[in-house]
């Protein structure tokens, strides 16, 4: 019996995992549109509202109970620990064993607190062949883990923090926000005086947001894209009207993430 923690952070897949906490929140509150009169509803994606009620329970994550100032207050991947719950010498195929993951910080204190992402499975490399458990949170700092046990031979068992609960509270916070990360260039062309041509370069930008928009007053020239219906959000050229806008094209990248935001997203 081989018995492994990885200490690695992946920046990638952290919101495609059903998250399952034990504990039962609050019932959820419908999502805002794009637009301020309306909610997005069990009806709007055509389910129903035990399934609504479902989803909502699955994408809910605890959050920190302090703000974090430091990273060594964040969930450390060398410092947490993990324990098979009454190892046997040997088990049936088709058996269960129980895992306990403890997180812990940087200073090796016990967290508080739930919302980390742990992925963990039982494999074997003779057989290359794996299984994931299901990792259930009990949102204070403990993680229960029921992995089934499909073949015969040795076996191990391996836990791995993808993410700490205060890299899920980053994520999710700019998920939700307007934050423009991704900056395009509209170029519009047109005619100028005695039979100029006018070529002015702007920035573009998807129109999106809590309220619908990007920016808000006469300060843009909208387009709809006919095929994906999609609308994009341009500054308005100086000399050229809005409808000499003839392609756009990727711009600039900008990082959202302060200085400890960076730090905790470090491996």
């Amino acid at each position: 019996r081989n018995l492994h923690f990885m200490p690695t952070l992946s920046a990638l897949n952290v919101f495609i995992c059903i998250y399952i906490c034990s504990n039962h929140p609050p019932r959820p509150v419908p999502v805002p549109r794009n637009n301020n009169s309306s909610i997005i509803s069990a009806v709007d994606m055509g389910i129903s509202d035990e399934e609504w009620e479902r989803l909502q329970k699955a994408l809910d994550w605890p959050i920190p109970d302090e703000e974090i100032t430091h990273l060594i207050q964040s969930t450390s991947p060398v410092h947490s620990t993990f324990s098979i719950v009454g190892l046997k010498e040997s088990y049936k195929v088709g058996e269960n064993i129980s895992v306990i993951i403890t997180a812990r910080d940087h200073n090796k204190n016990l967290k508080r607190y739930g919302g980390d992402f742990f992925k963990a499975k039982l494999f074997s490399t003779e057989l290359k062949a794996s299984v994931y458990g299901e990792v259930v949170d009990h949102c204070n700092g403990t993680y229960s883990v029921a992995l089934l046990l499909p073949w015969e031979g040795q076996a191990q068992v391996n836990v791995r923090l993808e993410h700490s609960s205060e890299v899920v509270q980053i994520l999710k916070k700019y998920r939700e926000s307007s934050f423009p990360r991704t900056h395009f260039n509209g170029y519009f062309e047109g005619s100028g005086p005695k039979n100029t041509r006018i070529r002015e370069v702007v920035e573009c930008n998807l129109k999106w947001g809590a309220d619908g928009s990007w920016r808000k007053g006469d300060c843009c020239c909208e387009h709809k894209d006919i095929r994906t219906g999609t609308v994009w959000q341009c500054e308005r050229p100086k000399n050229l009207s809005c409808d000499k806008l003839v392609r756009h094209s990727g711009g600039r990248l900008e990082n959202p993430l302060n200085l400890l935001e960076q730090q905790l997203f470090s491996k």
